[in-house]
């Protein structure tokens, strides 16, 4: 018989992807245009070259994916490797009124 299926990437995929654990993500109100999904990232390292790009987010358990729409200026004082998600966004994962979570992302 065939071999079987896998999940797991391979070692080509594994060498492009990307992971951040213990990130701190925050919130701002993007008014116009955000279907919940928008987020900001704050290393400008990353902005150029995953603008657009979707990501998996990861808060206690609790997984989504997101994409890179908004520049880093959403995110005044946030850490490196820090992102600020509009605010349908973090309330997927929390209660605005806790304002930030930790948690991990990937691309």
């Amino acid at each position: 018989a065939g071999m079987p299926a896998t999940s797991e990437p391979t070692a080509q995929e594994f060498s492009l992807m990307k992971r951040v654990d213990n990130a701190r993500f925050s919130w701002y109100d993007a008014s116009v245009g955000t279907c919940g999904e928008n987020i900001a990232v704050t290393d400008f390292q990353y902005l150029a070259s995953l603008y657009g790009q979707s990501i998996t987010i990861t808060v206690n358990g609790k997984s989504t994916i997101a994409k890179i729409m908004d520049e880093a200026t959403q995110c005044p004082g946030c850490p490196p490797n820090g992102l600020s998600f509009t605010t349908g966004l973090f309330s997927f994962f929390a209660p605005l009124s806790d304002g930030v979570v930790y948690g991990s992302w990937f691309f």
